[in-house]
């Protein structure tokens, strides 16, 4: 066991190098390493699964200095398993997919030694027991989403996603930096087990719990791209479309929810669920909703990333943290599939991303039709597919113990989720070629490093249904009993139905109908608003400009110029004025010097004077 969390802390930096190293000197060679490095990876989290009997628990002290001890704990249970399974699992077939896909790419060595850098980042995430150490994973993480989102840096709009991704997600950090600063002040504790022990003991003072808990919150909410954070998620598309499956697959977006989940007990104890709960339900909302109108393959997946994801928030918001992990499970599983498929797609069509601009591809790439087709209904909550189990089991949850908000809102947008991945899907594969070009052009992907990863993906999302109630007691450590809401299961599945019938309606046969209500002007200011995320980029970006830059930035500027300059500067001449009044009686004359020393002598002596007449 411990040589197993000696791999987990080493191999994925000391593999990063060699790629980058050994890559420069043979660029083949870099692939090959970090797929070795993947698959020993992976190996190792399957060796755990086996192998699990009690969790692994070590305590390192890694300063101490002083009054001053920052612990840097490893702690491996249940929930670190799964996580490892997740991250290990998908980022190795994420590599193998990078095979073909990456292929001309002149960078190749760097991509790779990223790639392994920020797995080993989510790796250390999960494994650390205290929050020193999971900070550390989390920005390691921020790093490489950063140089991973804008690995084509030498593009504009690759070079802005990545800051912008960069920015908004330290934003979120510094709130998690504030709380542990808090914990350690109050608490006197940043071990994450023994913080869910003492709230079960109530020994945490409920405000410093509250604020520090929502604070950790705050960080969940940028690096799972929830509201209003979640612009960043969206543009991040600009990056290689592996790396898009591998931070929403495999890594970045689901440590928000994780570390939630981590401090299950700790958060149940401040009641700040209810908060998560809320917002994920408006994310939920905002993301579904949003899907609905993009062209671009990529961002209707971001967007339902960030849908799905926050109905795994609103698993845990509302008390359920078995059905909370699992959906998260099993969007992992199936958002990679999905992404993946889309990079086959942008991969044979010559890197097109507009789904408006392809069509009939069923014919030249049947077996991506075919794997994306089951990501597409693990994603919409059909039976047999593993989404449908958890989708459902939130959704129960929510009715059960959430808000009529947080239940009404994440079950629209569980329901719309049908609508949008089956208006992708028809766009690519069905009909007629929309550009007679690209379709041309198109060419059947490779069997070895595309079809095999996504062929793997598809059966999982479907095999894995069979063990829902399993992985759901492993996570939590006991069994769980299944919500259930009468009558749930029939209008969620007639729900879905019309909504598929309505889409392919339209999208299908009625593309003029589809037309002729695209252009009346009420359905024209929907989309937009739809289509631009509800503005809320629009929103953050103007209030950084206009009123942090222009306002508080510019005004701290004019007063550090014009005020605090200034009277740094004037002590010059101040100085110097006073330096020219003691001058003059500096003659070097001796009758002067006599003269001023007469009149001292004589203030002295009138200052006896009065104070002696006065006594």
């Amino acid at each position: 066991m411990i040589s197993s969390v000696g791999i987990y802390l080493v191999l994925p930096y000391l593999g990063a190098v060699l790629a980058f190293v050994i890559g420069k000197m043979n660029e083949k060679s870099a692939f090959w390493i970090a797929e070795i490095v993947g698959a020993i990876l992976f190996g190792t989290s399957v060796y755990l699964f086996m192998t699990y009997t009690t969790p692994i628990d070590i305590d390192y002290t890694w300063i101490n200095y002083g009054g001053i001890q920052l612990p840097l704990g490893i702690y491996i249970d249940h929930l670190s398993i799964v996580m490892l399974l997740v991250a290990t699992g998908l980022g190795f077939i994420d590599i193998h997919f990078a095979h073909d896909y990456m292929g001309d790419d002149p960078d190749k060595p760097r991509y790779y030694a990223e790639v392994i850098f920020f797995i080993g980042g989510m790796i250390l995430l999960v494994i650390a027991k205290d929050l020193i150490g999971a900070f550390a994973g989390w920005e390691f993480m921020g790093l490489a989403s950063y140089l991973l989102i804008a690995f084509w840096f030498k593009t504009k709009p690759a070079a802005n996603a990545g800051m912008q991704a960069f920015l908004y997600t330290r934003f979120g950090d510094i709130f998690i930096l504030a709380a542990i600063g808090l914990l350690a002040y109050f608490v006197g504790d940043l071990n994450m087990i023994d913080l869910n022990q003492m709230a079960n003991n109530g020994e945490i003072d409920k405000t410093v719990a509250l604020v520090t808990a929502m604070f950790i919150f705050m960080g969940a909410i940028g690096k799972s791209g929830q509201f209003p954070l979640y612009p960043w998620l969206m543009n991040a598309m600009e990056g290689p479309t592996t790396v898009s499956a591998l931070i929403h697959g495999a890594t970045m977006v689901n440590s928000g929810i994780y570390i939630v989940a981590r401090l299950f007990d700790f958060y149940a104890y401040t009641d700040a669920l209810f908060v998560v709960a809320n917002v994920a339900a408006l994310s939920a909302f905002i993301g579904a909703t949003s899907a609905l109108v993009q062209k671009e393959i990529k961002k209707i997946l971001a967007y339902s990333t960030m849908s799905h994801l926050s109905i795994a928030f609103v698993g845990l918001g509302v008390g359920s943290l078995g059905f909370g992990m699992l959906h998260l499970v099993n969007h992992a599983i199936f958002k990679a599939l999905l992404f993946l498929s889309a990079g086959a797609i942008i991969y044979i069509a010559h890197h097109t991303k507009d789904a408006w601009k392809l069509g009939g591809l069923i014919r030249k790439a049947p077996y991506v039709a075919l794997f994306m087709a089951m990501g597409s209904l693990s994603l919409a909550g059909v039976p047999p597919f593993s989404g449908f189990f958890s989708k459902d089991g939130v959704i129960a949850e929510a009715i059960l113990h959430g808000s009529p908000f947080v239940y009404i809102f994440v079950t629209i947008a569980g329901l719309l989720s049908i609508a949008y991945i089956t208006r992708l899907w028809v766009l690519v594969f069905m009909g007629d070629p929309r550009d007679e070009d690209i379709n041309g052009h198109v060419h059947s992907p490779g069997t070895l490093f595309i079809r095999l990863p996504l062929g793997i993906l598809a059966f999982t999302t479907l095999g894995i249904a069979l063990y829902q109630t399993n992985i759901v007691d492993y996570i939590v450590g006991h069994p769980v009993a299944e919500p259930h809401v009468k009558g749930l299961l029939v209008g969620f599945l007639l729900g879905m139905a019309i909504l598929f019938g309505i889409v392919v309606g339209l999208y299908v046969k009625g593309m003029k109908l589809l037309k002729k209500i695209s252009q009346h002007r009420f359905m024209q200011i929907i989309h937009q608003v739809l289509f631009n995320g509800y503005y809320v980029e629009t929103g953050i970006t103007y209030l950084s400009k206009n009123v942090i830059v222009n306002g508080v930035a510019k005004s701290t500027r004019w007063i550090d110029t014009n005020l605090i300059d200034w009277l740094v500067n004037a002590t010059v001449p101040f100085a110097r004025g006073i330096f020219k009044g003691i001058r003059i009686g500096h003659t070097g004359r001796i009758g002067d010097y006599i003269g001023i020393f007469a009149i001292g002598v004589a203030i002295i002596v009138i200052a006896i004077l009065i104070t002696v007449k006065g006594v």
